[in-house]
């Protein structure tokens, strides 16, 4: 038998973590089509069926994140194992230097279902940019405008680059697993994500003509506690984060023509910004919708 079957056989129940410390790195952001209201005086006591396709453009617009400080990667001091939430070494924590790459969809189509109760209303979409997304509002629809809430929740699968340093940390069943192992090492590869956001809509209505402010709160890493590291020992770990991604803000400001409420055509800017993003973005967009 081989000296790594050997190892496998004594050592099958052990496991390996470690934390990292995040050095620099790019990760990439799906910009989010802005989740809307009807755009349009709806019927009392009435439902409608809005299909939607959009497009952003193509390529994408980068930016520098600030003051995003990595915590630090630890070991017991004076033990041979530690469990990865037993760290007390430290190893270089500081400020990581990251960019967020935002991803424009040259088409993206969606399927709501919006409907109104006296002033109240609420819809429920689905979507498909690069990866699903589903949406919700709920607000009120009146004469002259509408007002709400909105919100998203989505899958992304996108490209991630990094560098960091770490610490892997043993819990074996026999004496002569290795010491804790500092080490720094880098990742480039896709990696399956959530993508969330929070914010509100509100409409005027000028005859057919609809103006739209959306602000939104957008989480591009929801819930992302790990990211994807080195095989450590014979098991192949996702390493704890020791930062949390920043979120960033969007400002949506459009115009949307009703063609005989069978239709919608509607342009608009998005203004990207955030307290940790170094730059302002700007990015234009384009929709038609059928109301069925």
């Amino acid at each position: 038998m081989s000296c790594i079957g050997l190892c496998s056989l004594f050592v099958g129940c052990a496991t390996t973590s470690y934390k990292m410390s995040v050095i620099e790195g790019e990760f990439d952001v799906t910009l989010q089509q802005p989740v809307r209201g009807a755009e349009f005086k709806m019927e009392e006591n009435s439902k409608v069926k809005r299909v939607s396709l959009s497009t952003n453009g193509y390529g994408g617009k980068e930016t520098k994140l600030s003051k995003v400080w990595t915590g630090s990667a630890y070991v017991r001091d004076g033990e041979r194992y530690a469990s990865k939430d037993d760290y007390s070494e430290k190893i270089n924590p500081g400020r990581a230097d990251l960019t967020y790459i935002f991803k424009e969809s040259p088409l993206s189509v969606q399927v709501e279902m919006l409907e109104k109760h006296k002033l109240k209303f609420v819809s429920l979409g689905l979507g498909l940019d690069l990866m699903p997304y589903g949406t919700a509002t709920i607000g009120i629809n009146g004469n002259y405008g509408e007002l709400g809430a909105s919100a998203y929740l989505g899958v992304d699968y996108n490209s991630t680059k990094y560098s960091y340093e770490g610490i892997s940390a043993s819990e074996p069943f026999i004496q002569t697993w290795p010491e804790p192992e500092a080490f720094i090492d880098s990742y480039d590869h896709y990696q399956l994500h959530l993508r969330a956001g929070i914010g509100s809509f509100a409409s005027l209505f000028l005859g057919p003509v609809a103006l739209i402010y959306a602000p939104m709160i957008h989480f591009p890493q929801f819930l992302t506690k790990e990211l994807a590291g080195r095989s450590t020992g014979y098991d192949k770990n996702e390493a704890q984060i020791t930062f949390d991604f920043p979120l960033y803000f969007s400002n949506y400001f459009g115009v949307t023509y009703n063609f005989h409420k069978t239709m919608q055509y509607s342009v608009g800017v998005t203004v990207i910004n955030g307290d940790q993003l170094n730059e302002r973005l700007f990015f234009g967009s384009a929709s038609v919708s059928w109301l069925l």
